[in-house]
């Protein structure tokens, strides 16, 4: 077996059952793979190769739901107006759309709030519920993708009933809660009292828990106003906000992607077909890449520039305002791409991230000119790069707003719990997080983070590090195992697609595409030739680079078409 380097690391495979392969008519490399991502049994593989909407966990499970859908039976039953409050990116935009669309087909009176991010920020606040309170006009709100650590709010309805709420989230728990009080009902499956199997669904995912348990719930004749695969046509845009929220494509979540794929091709989302017609490729092999870069970077782009309005219109409008919105959309989108480079390129400038990561192992800055809108694609963009968390502020009027990303090895949400009594709100996930705080707090803030930073963050762990799946000899790379690959998709978070390595590869030729950006090369190991190609090359690469050379190689295998000319391809990651 060949020596690779430490940064390449082999996924640990467990015990597997050798007749596994030929009971299930699958090669051993593919049993393997799956008992890297701790797969191993007949059930479980077969359930992860074949995902049925069959094997989605029983929406009643949630804590809550219960209460919920008997709290809009009773709005049925009275005909009460209704208001949906949705936070401003696209999984509570999404969940805003499936929610306002099936309540309106049972004849509700429902109309949706989606918050401004420059003027509101994240979360139900206290001012605009009095405010909706104040004006008795609804009788009962339903908070998407956010409103499970409003205590405020909490607190100001409890024992009212003039008022009440229900919360669809899927944001962890950081405050104490009461889930026994009536008028704020909490359906999200990460709170503390939670036993739902799955703890990762998307906003929307809960939103369409939530829509299942009421329409299981209605009598028949209300049930007839919806055809029998409603809940299925919701499932593409459930798949959008999944991916675009990052979160794990396993469990019930691969099932709705892999379901919501293929539902994408056929979209009856007038908005959303259109914008698929317009900026996807390939509209007969919709992946998770076009909905990962393409589509949901638009819907996402109205509230980091704007109003996220304008992407809720797109999806629940029809007509000609829909080119409208659509090219409203993509000039959002490309004025935030400006803008985070802009940014990017000013924090790269003005900084010396060498000593930050020796120092600090995170970075940590304000500035009255950042755009908060886009603070936390430029946070990602500082960890693809550095390998360490990044927390980003926007300084205005003596406050404080950001964003912050992390890596895996740093529980980001965690670690600021420890600093929650600095803040005015802040809420996220292991890898993501959104903070608003006085500007006085901010010195005390940075060093408490730095602190923490240097004790859990070892420079060992900055080092960027590739996992594979196998070590393949090129014998093995074939037609066959490329199809057993593609089993595996959709790829996304907890289910990368599969990377593999082979040493000793003599470089029979190669040659430099677009100004030596890339470059192709034809490779031979064990008298077995392949074809590969490696992207964005650096001057260390190309120094590696010479015919008749030996290199050890860590790469995907995909299919190149080329015209009418299929081949497979190894596409390099890293080689030494």
């Amino acid at each position: 077996m060949t020596s690779f380097p430490a940064k390449w690391q082999g996924r640990k495979i467990g015990k597997t059952n050798k007749k596994l392969s030929n009971k299930l008519k699958f090669s051993q490399f593919l049993i393997d793979i799956l008992a890297g991502r701790n797969i191993s049994s007949e059930v479980e593989v077969m359930s992860f190769l074949n995902p049925t909407l069959k094997n989605l966990h029983d929406c009643m499970m949630l804590p809550g739901i219960e209460k919920g859908i008997k709290r809009i039976k009773e709005a049925i039953a009275s005909n009460e107006n209704i208001l949906i409050f949705g936070d401003y990116d696209a999984d509570g935009i999404i969940s805003s759309v499936i929610l306002y669309k099936f309540l309106r087909e049972l004849g509700l009176n429902t109309e949706v709030y989606i918050p401004d991010r420059f003027n509101e920020g994240y979360d139900l606040n206290l001012d605009f519920f009095k405010k909706i309170f104040s004006q008795s006009k609804y009788n009962l709100m339903i908070c998407v993708d956010c409103g499970t650590n409003s205590l405020e709010v909490q607190k100001f309805i409890r024992g009212k009933r003039e008022l009440d709420v229900i919360i669809c989230d899927h944001h962890i728990q950081s405050v104490d809660l009461d889930v026994r009080q009536e008028n704020y009902i909490i359906i999200n499956p990460r709170i503390k009292c939670s036993n739902y199997p799955f703890k990762h669904l998307s906003g929307a995912g809960v939103t369409l828990k939530f829509i299942i348990g009421i329409l299981r719930g209605l009598e028949d004749a209300r049930k007839k106003k919806f055809s029998r695969d409603y809940l299925t046509t919701l499932l593409d845009l459930v798949a959008i906000s999944t991916i675009a929220d990052l979160m794990p494509l396993v469990d019930e979540n691969r099932i709705i992607v892999k379901k919501g794929l293929e539902l994408l091709k056929r979209t009856i989302n007038p908005g959303l077909k259109k914008m698929i017609n317009a900026v996807v490729k390939d509209k007969e092999c919709i992946d998770e890449y076009d909905i990962g870069y393409i589509i949901a970077p638009r819907l996402n782009a109205a509230g980091r520039i704007k109003n996220a309005r304008s992407s809720f219109d797109l999806l629940t409008a029809g007509g000609k305002v829909l080119d409208e919105l659509l090219n409203d959309l993509n000039s959002f989108n490309e004025e935030r791409q400006n803008i985070q480079k802009k940014i990017f390129d000013e924090i790269i400038k003005s900084n010396d991230f060498d000593e930050i990561i020796k120092e600090k192992r995170i970075f940590i800055e304000k500035s009255k000119e950042w755009n908060e809108g886009v603070l936390g694609i430029v946070a990602s963009d500082i960890v693809k790069k550095f390998n360490i968390p990044a927390i980003l502020f926007r300084e205005s009027e003596g406050k404080l707003k950001g964003s912050g990303r992390s890596t895996d090895k740093f529980d980001l949400y965690g670690n600021l719990l420890s600093c929650s009594g600095l803040f005015d709100n802040f809420g996220g996930h292991r890898t993501a997080c959104g903070i608003s705080m006085d500007i006085l707090s901010f010195e005390t803030f940075y060093n408490n983070m730095i602190e923490i930073a240097l004790k859990k963050i070892e420079i060992r762990d900055i080092e960027k590090k590739s996992f594979y799946d196998l070590e393949l000899d090129f014998k093995d790379i074939n037609d066959e195992l490329l199809k057993e690959i593609d089993l595996l998709k959709p790829y996304g978070i907890s289910n990368p697609q599969p990377t593999f390595v082979t040493g000793d590869c003599e470089i029979v030729s190669f040659c430099y595409l677009s100004e030596e950006k890339h470059v192709k090369f034809k490779l031979r190991s064990a008298g077995t030739e392949v074809a590969a190609i490696m992207f964005k090359i650096d001057k260390n690469v190309k120094e590696k680079i010479k015919a008749g050379k030996k290199i050890n190689i860590l790469y995907k295998i995909e299919e190149n078409i080329w015209g009418y000319r299929k081949e497979i391809q190894l596409v390099i990651q890293d080689l030494f």
